[in-house]
């Protein structure tokens, strides 16, 4: 897990700027960026050209060719969004769109005055170029998701081509840490969604500082403008080749780095030229604990903080960093893919409650327990009509190995019943994969039921094993759509918050329903799963004259 710490250099002045009117054809200036742990290294850029805005873009782009022996072998991609072009001592722009040129050696760099708001006119000798600009492919800062393993990894991956979102599946932080980064230009940074065990970030470089002040990228991260998410430094593995240059292929250059950084500050802003953010103070967060164990004993923990940007209606991630670490925890813990059983609580403290919110349950399926957990993630998320402080998550798992299945085969009871009475009926259940056996448990004859033959209908809970609804809403993560857990029922108080949370409570067995009656749970398991259905018929009888 990263050590999060806050670095706070001694104030420095500006590097200097380049006017966008001053950068013309030939000139040669030099690129920024890490291709290697956090080492800064330089690179050879030439100027090709300065390009004039085209409607729909945001502002003129500088074309540029890079050379030298960091990028001689590998071009550049996603990780040097951001990397400062530096001109004469001067910083005219960040590296920010590619080309789909073999080689990746030839890009776009948003000028500096863009990135810092301050939109630059093109000079008079600005060549226009649309079918270059239509080319152009910001190189989109993908979601890099640090220290996944085993199924929850599978599913990430699934979900990211699904989603057609870049998102590369990295390692943990190197083994022996790293000191934490001064985030001069040319630096990696990520702007992490949660940081810790699980974490989650898009990463790229630093532009341009103005004492705590940070600019990065040269593009947006989602261009959703105001923003609380976490600024860290981020260590880089290496830089993985791929002339061809084709992101809808995934066939792309990029930087394998970690986004389990130390935090070392707030990303404030997300604009359609850069991502700026703050040295020093963090944004909004709250902590998220899972504790899982298995029958042998074994334990795994999880901890991890999530960016807290609810007041600014972009939710905490709960809907999808919850379900995806229980998936990562059962994963790491279980050690294969196999069918699991398990229990699993959790729990949502908030300042507003004195006992926390939340459900147990026993789940003979992983998609269940995450379709519970990433709903319940989304009407915390996105509550908003009342003051709601969250403090901490926390989410116990019990695991056992394998799964037991049984299946209703018939029902037998009395032919003949009165109203209000309390009847047996015996079972016949088949266990998949095993023997017939019978079970007897008790139904209540509904007072209201009218004289006359009804039906008595027996149905199983318990779930197969799947993990379907947690790619469903990691897709919608990483295309932008995460449900708010809204609508016209929504809870309007914490209270109600808390009750409609306690719903997802359920109990797994056997149910015993007669037409437009409310069902009854005649049988309750803690370890085995009912499927299938069991009728029977039987006649309510008039009582008797006296």
């Amino acid at each position: 897990m990263a050590t999060l710490l806050v670095v706070v250099p001694a104030a420095r002045a500006a590097d200097p700027v380049m006017p966008l009117s001053e950068v013309g054809q030939g000139m040669r200036c030099t690129g920024l960026s890490v291709v290697k742990g956090t080492t800064i290294s330089s690179f050879d850029v030439e100027i090709l050209d300065v390009i004039a805005p085209e409607a729909g873009l945001s502002g003129p782009r500088i074309l540029i060719k890079v050379s030298g022996p960091a990028v001689d072998e590998t071009g550049i991609g996603p990780g040097f969004s951001g990397s400062p072009v530096i001109c004469d001592g001067r910083n005219a722009g960040g590296i920010s769109e590619g080309l789909g040129e073999y080689g990746n050696h030839v890009a776009l760099a948003t000028p500096i005055e863009g990135m810092l708001e301050d939109r630059p006119a093109a000079p008079a000798s600005a060549r226009r170029d649309p079918a270059l600009l239509r080319a152009a492919r910001p190189l989109q800062t993908p979601l890099t998701v640090s220290g996944l393993t085993g199924p929850a990894r599978t599913i990430v991956e699934r979900a990211a081509r699904l989603a057609k979102r870049p998102l590369l599946v990295a390692p943990a932080g190197p083994a022996g840490g790293y000191a934490p980064v001064d985030l001069r230009p040319g630096a990696a940074l990520s702007a992490a969604i949660s940081t810790g065990d699980l974490a989650l970030g898009a990463v790229g470089t630093v532009t341009y500082r103005d004492g705590d002040d940070i600019w990065a990228f040269g593009h947006p991260f989602e261009g959703l403008g105001r923003r609380a998410l976490f600024l860290t430094d981020a260590y880089i593995y290496t830089v993985i080749q791929n002339p061809v240059g084709v992101p809808e292929l995934g066939a792309v250059t990029y930087k394998l780095a970690s986004s389990d950084g130390h935090v070392l500050g707030s990303i404030t802003s997300d604009t359609v030229d850069a991502v700026a953010g703050k040295v020093g103070s963090e944004p909004p967060k709250f902590p998220l604990h899972i504790d899982a164990r298995n029958r042998a004993g074994e334990r795994l923990t999880l901890d991890s903080l999530l960016a807290d940007e609810r007041d600014l209606g972009y939710g905490a991630g709960l809907s999808f960093v919850a379900p995806l670490g229980v998936t990562q925890a059962l994963g790491r813990l279980m050690r294969d893919f196999g069918p699991v059983t398990f229990r699993m609580c959790a729990h949502f403290r908030v300042r507003e409650l004195r006992t926390p919110m939340g459900f147990c349950n026993t789940y003979f399926s992983v998609d269940d327990a995450v379709t519970h957990l990433s709903d319940a993630g989304a009407m915390i998320d996105f509550f908003d009509l009342a003051p709601l402080h969250l403090e901490r998550t926390a989410i116990s798992v019990r695991a056992q190995t394998g799964l037991k299945e049984d299946v209703l085969i018939g029902a037998r009871g009395p032919r003949r019943v009165r109203r209000g009475q309390h009847i047996r009926v015996r079972l016949t259940v088949q266990r998949r994969r095993g023997a017939r056996r019978q079970l007897t448990v008790p139904v209540s004859v509904p007072r209201s039921l009218r004289p006359g033959v009804h039906r008595l209908t027996f149905t199983g809970s318990g779930g197969g094993f799947s993990d379907d609804a947690l790619v469903d809403e990691l897709i919608s993560m990483l295309e932008g759509e995460l449900s708010d857990g809204g609508g016209s029922s929504e809870p309007r108080t914490v209270r109600q918050l808390a009750r409609r949370i306690k719903l997802f409570r359920r109990a797994v067995g056997i149910r015993a329903k007669f037409r437009h009656r409310r069902p009854q749970l005649v049988h309750r398991s803690s370890d085995v799963s009912y499927d299938g259905r069991a009728k029977m018929t039987l006649r309510v009888m008039r009582r008797a004259r006296r």
